[in-house]
């Protein structure tokens, strides 16, 4: 197939033009592209959180509607009518046999069929619309078995459930649609926005993905409870925030504002620290917090101040989170290393900034009341679940990222900054002029999240990789080896 732009697909189903593609067998390639499509889109509607569930979803339907297809081309082979009752258990004995766990074997046999999967997207009133179909007739057998299954799976509350009692040898293992609604169920996405349709000549999968996750009534009551939570956040110290105005006035010297920061031992120790950081590394170690006000300047000053003090009044309020701190701070680097290598000197330490604050309001969001989660579960009628991204797991509408530009604001960030937290999974929405760093942030995080395996390559925004004229694969490995051997070598 020929692949298009990705990005330039996201812009026109935003717009609100359809858009489909056909193939026949559903490669790598083919793969990559519907995660890369929908990993931006999802990114662009601040839903980043549904991309894992979407991607397994999504990946299960196209499988089914292959699969569909491999087995007519496959008892066409046999010289089976796959209507004829008789022999279609003689059929599936063989395609089980033969193609299945080995699909790859008739893949040659469907390009050179007639058989193809559709698969198209359209922006509607309430959200998105998937179609994935297939020109082939599902016989009434196999609709209404997936029909059972569909029904059953609606009731079930883990997978284990479900594989005791639906596990089917004849045909495969028959789980995929299982899988597919308990994931849609406890996504928020909902099951009841995946159907199947029998045509008279295709066969059609349908997934609504809704623009509002949740009930009205539910995510309401959720966000209020996250901004009373914002809203009770304590305000910078007020030793912070006189710094913060020494660091402003051109007619501050570095005695009386060394002398402020001794005064407070704990400011002190973490002023020195990350004055020795990788962000701020002068060449020499520094000791004294005059000489550590000498090397970073009064404006990185400024910044160490906001990340200090942003750190401690969280830490206090909150578990401590040293997991999300370690991201964060690897972020931090490799958005400076960035900004560094395309010489974007203006906004270095902006971009570490950035990188380093850019999680923050996943802290807030992970420290939610468990009990109060549950009940939302229980609201909606979905398992209860807890994960590392616990509110935007069970979809109540806000994600980490708002919660973070609610703090920064309330913190009275600068404008780059709040930025750069709001849109670290969506940088096109970044205002212009703060662009630069805002892509440095997310290119870092991007390429953070491929050593965790959260994230590929292909997710990464064209218009990010034009902007640093990172124009091939090779060129994006290099950056990204470039940066990891250096804070390797940092850390070390």
């Amino acid at each position: 197939m020929a692949i298009p732009n990705t990005s330039e697909t996201v812009a026109k189903i935003k717009r609100g033009e359809p858009f489909s593609f056909s193939f026949h067998y559903l490669s790598e390639e083919v793969v990559r592209y519907i995660n890369s499509l929908f990993a931006k889109i999802f990114a662009s509607v601040d839903q980043i959180f549904l991309l894992d569930t979407f991607t397994t979803v999504i990946r299960e339907i196209c499988i089914n509607a292959v699969k569909a297809n491999a087995k007519r081309v496959f008892f066409s082979t046999l010289g089976i009518d796959i209507g004829d009752r008789q022999r279609y258990a003689e059929g599936i004995a063989q395609f089980k046999k033969n193609v299945i766990g080995h699909f790859e074997s008739i893949e040659p046999e469907l390009k050179n069929s007639d058989y193809r999967v559709n698969f198209s997207v359209k922006k509607g009133p309430n959200g998105l619309v998937i179609q994935v179909l297939n020109n082939s007739v599902i016989q009434p057998e196999e609709m209404a078995r997936i029909s059972m299954r569909m029904e059953k799976a609606r009731h079930y509350e883990d997978f284990t459930e479900a594989y005791e009692e639906i596990y089917d040898d004849a045909e495969g293992a028959g789980l995929g649609i299982v899988l597919t609604i308990l994931l849609l169920k406890n996504s928020g996405i909902g099951a009841e926005n995946f159907k199947m349709i029998r045509g008279e000549k295709d066969t059609r999968s349908l997934l609504a993905i809704p623009f509002e996750l949740r009930p009205w009534e539910v995510t309401t009551t959720i966000k209020k409870q996250i901004l009373a939570e914002v809203d009770g956040i304590p305000t910078f110290p007020e030793n912070v925030m006189e710094l913060q105005r020494l660091c402003a006035n051109p007619e501050s010297s570095i005695t009386e504002i060394s002398d402020k920061i001794a005064v407070d031992p704990a400011l002190s120790s973490d002023v020195l620290k990350l004055s020795n950081s990788a962000g701020f590394i002068s060449g020499k170690r520094i000791e004294t917090i005059p000489e550590a006000v000498k090397i970073i300047g009064l404006k990185n000053l400024n910044a160490i101040l906001l990340a200090t003090s942003a750190r401690s009044i969280l830490d206090k309020r909150y578990s401590r989170f040293e997991q999300i701190w370690a991201h964060c701070n690897k972020v931090a680097f490799y958005a400076r290393g960035i900004a560094l290598k395309y010489r974007l000197s203006k906004i270095v330490e902006n971009a570490f900034l950035g990188g380093l604050l850019h999680d923050l309001g996943k802290i807030i969001m992970l420290s939610t009341d468990l009990g109060t989660t549950n009940k939302i579960a229980d609201i909606v009628k979905d398992r209860k679940i807890r994960t590392s991204t616990v509110m935007e797991e069970i979809s109540v509408g806000i994600s980490h990222a708002s919660i973070g530009r609610l703090t920064a604001e309330k913190w009275g960030f600068p404008d780059y900054l709040v930025e750069s937290i709001h849109n670290h999974h969506a940088p096109l929405n970044a205002e212009e002029k703060h662009r630069d760093t805002v892509f440095c942030v997310y290119l870092a995080n991007i390429l953070c999240g491929i050593e965790s395996r959260r994230y590929q390559m292909y997710y990464t925004e064209d218009e990010v990789l034009s902007r640093f004229g990172i124009l091939s694969d090779s060129a994006f490995n290099e950056l990204h080896a470039e940066l990891k051997n250096s804070f390797e070598a940092r850390a070390e």
